[in-house]
Formats: structure tokens, sequence, C-alpha cells
């Protein structure tokens, strides 16, 4: 939905979906929001790392898929989980230093850390040039991705990150500088 409505706004959005069903549905929303000029999607999980990393689909609830077993079945129990490998790719990767980015928005169901870690040096940027920062930061799904919500805020203040805000389950950063 967020690249979606950055999309209509005018700006060039990057996406990563590894789940290859809702991948289908993004394909689908872009070509009919006829926005294919200004979406590039990667099939692929944002990591810290280049490679391949296991990831857990739950059969049903597509929007529930982790890469932690335990997270993707955190809010639906019952439904059955598939493992299978994804490829993942940092974001340093793909977005050059001479890219303008103003806005990076990571719900990934507490991989979060992961790809923030994989973004290093866009959030290492100066000032205006630094990236506004969302991201979801619940904690009993970074604990299950072995991570903390602390351990993201320790990160982003050797970054520079110096001014985060809570707003529900996300936290919205920026840098002051």
């Amino acid at each position: 939905m967020a690249s979606f409505a950055a999309a209509a706004m005018g700006f060039r959005v990057l996406a990563f979906e590894p789940v290859f069903e809702n991948l289908q549905r993004i394909c689908d929303g872009i070509y009919l929001n006829r926005v294919g000029n200004l979406v590039t999607v990667f099939e692929a999980a944002a990591s810290d790392r280049t490679g391949n990393i296991t990831f857990h689909k739950l059969v049903g609830r597509l929007d529930n898929s982790a890469v932690s077993a335990t997270g993707a079945k955190m809010a639906f129990k019952s439904n059955e989980e598939i493992a299978l490998e994804v490829r993942s790719i940092p974001l340093n990767e793909v977005i050059p230093e001479s890219e303008p980015v103003l806005l990076i928005k990571v719900d990934v169901q507490g991989w979060e850390y992961h790809v923030l870690k994989g973004a290093s040096k866009l959030l290492r940027r100066r000032g205006r040039e630094a990236p506004y920062l969302i991201y979801e930061e619940d904690e009993k799904l970074l604990q299950a991705s072995n991570s903390s919500a602390k351990e993201i805020r320790d990160f982003l203040q050797t970054v520079g990150y110096s001014h985060c805000t809570k707003h529900g389950t996300d936290a919205h950063c920026s840098k002051t500088d």
C-alpha cells in the first residue's frame, strides 16, 4: 500500500517482496494503477547480506510471512507454515550513493534490524540527504528474529539518527542535524 501511495504521488519506489504470491499482487497493482514507470520490484528479501535466506510463509495468510518461523506464526498459529529459500539483497547494493532517498519504510515481521543494517550507507547520509525512516518496532516479532528495539535504536544512533518517536507499533526516525 505504501508503494502505491508513493507512486501515485509521483515518487520513484523500490519495493522488495520475496513471496511469489504477494509479488503477483504487487505486479497486478502496478499495472492497474499505471505506475510501472515509477515502481521497481525486487523478488527478494531486503537484508544485511547478499545470498539466500530461509523464509517462512503461512498458507492463507501471506501478509504475515517472515524470516522467523515463530514470527510468521505469531498472529495466526493455526495456519500451516512452509519454509522456502529466498534471495536476499542489502539496500546498499541496489541504491547508488548519488540517488536521493526521501523515505525508507520497513515492515518485515521482526527482520527490521537486518534490513536497516543492510542500508547503513544510506542511513549514514548527512542532514537532509538522510532518509526519513519508518519501521515496525514490535518487540515480540523482533525477539523472534533474535533482535530488539534497543539493538535497532543503538544501531540508529551510530549512524546519526538521534530522534525517534513511536507511533503505535511503528517508529519514526529522522536526523536533526
